[in-house]
């Protein structure tokens, strides 16, 4: 898998805003979504509430305040090609909203974007202690736009690699791994024991789990995904259903 690592410098990040707006230019027709599961996010809509790290239904770009987590989502952007990155009220797994990502024609690194749990403080990143859990699911799709299935790259930030983190002299080498998206609606589980960084970065150290910073999404091509329902999964949870 390509690696793409950018110090602090190179890294600009866009704090979103409300309806977690930014994009240069309409690229996608939100109608064409990824298709309806045969057993969709409902089935999981029990899970305790404490969870959750975004379902979308706030419609305004922020995490719902759960365990302290009182973060947002914000967009990595190289500058070039054009990008969308919004809460929509189309597409949804569940509920009536999802997270549509997409871009295209970009000529440097690209767009990442991260749920950042806890609120920067003096544009510094602020930790969270994720040690009760062994994974993140969710559940993704592609939308009309990818002509076809390709693996994109997520992952977690921490303390060490954040670009904003204060420790890392070359960051963003993120602890990831790739899921194979498909223009189906499928629930994914993506376990910290899995994930791995690149090897380019500094510093390169063992995830340590309690700093960490946010749950990143950063494909390596054209693209055009949904996401919805993204939550923390139990440390001995050894479900990968989709």
């Amino acid at each position: 898998m390509a690696s793409r690592v950018w110090s602090p410098v190179l890294l600009g990040v866009l704090l979103l805003g409300a309806g977690c707006g930014g994009s240069l230019e309409p690229i996608l027709n939100p109608s064409l979504c990824p298709r309806a599961p045969v057993r969709g996010p409902s089935q999981f809509a029990s899970e305790p509430a404490v969870r959750l790290i975004d379902d979308f239904e706030s419609g305004d770009g922020r995490l719902p305040l759960q365990e302290g987590r009182n973060g947002y989502w914000v967009v990595g952007k190289d500058g070039t090609g054009t990008f969308n990155a919004t809460q929509a009220n189309q597409c949804a797994g569940r509920g009536g909203w999802a997270g549509h990502f997409g871009a295209k024609g970009w000529t440097s690194w690209g767009y990442n974007w991260t749920a950042v749990f806890q609120a920067p403080q003096n544009n510094t990143a602020v930790p969270f202690d994720a040690r009760a859990y062994g994974a993140i699911s969710f559940w993704a799709g592609f939308g009309n736009f990818n002509l076809v299935d390709v693996a994109v790259p997520v992952g977690v930030t921490t303390m060490d690699n954040a670009w904003n983190g204060g420790i890392c002299t070359t960051c963003m080498d993120y602890y990831r791994t790739t899921v194979p998206l498909t223009h189906e609606w499928q629930r994914y589980v993506v376990r910290f024991e899995d994930m791995a960084q690149s090897g380019v970065g500094s510093p390169l150290l063992p995830m340590r789990k309690d700093q960490m910073v946010g749950f990143i999404i950063w494909p390596t091509q054209d693209f055009d995904l949904w996401i919805d329902d993204i939550r923390f999964e139990p440390a001995a949870s050894a479900d990968g259903g989709g």
